[in-house]
């Protein structure tokens, strides 16, 4: 008795300690029967699809452009028309896209140093090809003839000098446009270069050809109005004045 009185204070201490030791393995065996049954479970389940979301998601992070001029039929509904033959047509094959190119050519300024007139003062016969603006009414291209001297002028050109002054062979031209400087020799080959395009066109649609089809003019297709933008070598640009719609017609010459 004598002992428990003089050392129950460390008997108690290390019935303390040993709990404590006890309780710390218990936790510690429990925690790794959770960790397994955890990795039991990890092992038996399966993962969630979720592909559909993920692509529905996706489509929020791209930019769609709205287009309001083709296809679709919000301002531009479609039309049907009757063929003599009683089908219909629809679609491309109406409107300014039905229009097929058979030919672009170019329309070209051109002058010749032609013939020379006798007498105290020679002077020289100047063939001139020029290529009327476009929207102007006649022919896309007219010839005239005038008589120059050393000096004389015209909308296009100065005759600037003739060689030789007495008989003259050749003759020196200043362009006006471009302040080019153009020998000609007589009968020789011509001064040239282009100043715009002339185009044949084919509407099937109405059965109907357009032909020598400039920048300004307007073409009736289905009862709609195009005007002709512009005219180059390899293609047509054509606009609806009531829409707005543009549409471009690419050639593509035969080689």
């Amino acid at each position: 008795m004598e002992f428990l009185k003089n050392h129950y204070e460390k008997l108690i201490l290390g019935v303390i300690v040993l709990g404590l030791v006890i309780s710390a393995v218990m936790v510690s065996m429990k925690t790794s029967d959770e960790e397994i049954s955890f990795s039991a479970y990890e092992r038996k389940a399966s993962p969630i699809d979720l592909s559909t979301n993920e692509a529905a998601m996706a489509r929020f992070d791209t930019e769609h452009e709205l287009n309001l001029e083709d296809r679709h039929y919000l301002f531009n509904p479609g039309v049907w028309q009757r063929k003599p033959d009683g089908s219909f047509i629809t679609g491309s094959q109406l409107g300014p896209k039905g229009l097929t190119i058979k030919d672009i050519r170019p329309l070209k300024f051109m002058v010749v140093f032609a013939d020379t007139t006798t007498g105290s003062t020679p002077r020289c016969s100047m063939r001139i090809q020029r290529v009327t603006p476009p929207g102007e009414r006649g022919l896309p291209e007219a010839v005239s003839s005038t008589l120059m001297a050393v000096g004389d002028e015209n909308d296009f050109f100065t005759l600037t000098e003739m060689r030789p002054p007495e008989a003259p062979r050749e003759v020196i031209l200043q362009m006006k446009n471009s302040e080019e400087v153009v020998t000609l020799e007589k009968g020789g080959e011509p001064y040239q270069r282009i100043e715009g395009y002339i185009a044949d066109l084919r509407y099937d649609a109405e059965n109907k050809n357009f032909d020598r089809v400039r920048e300004k003019s307007s073409l009736v297709l289905s009862g709609e109005t195009n005007n002709i933008v512009s005219v180059t070598s390899d293609e047509i640009v054509l606009i609806n004045p009531v829409t707005t719609l543009r549409t471009t017609l690419k050639y593509n010459a035969a080689p």
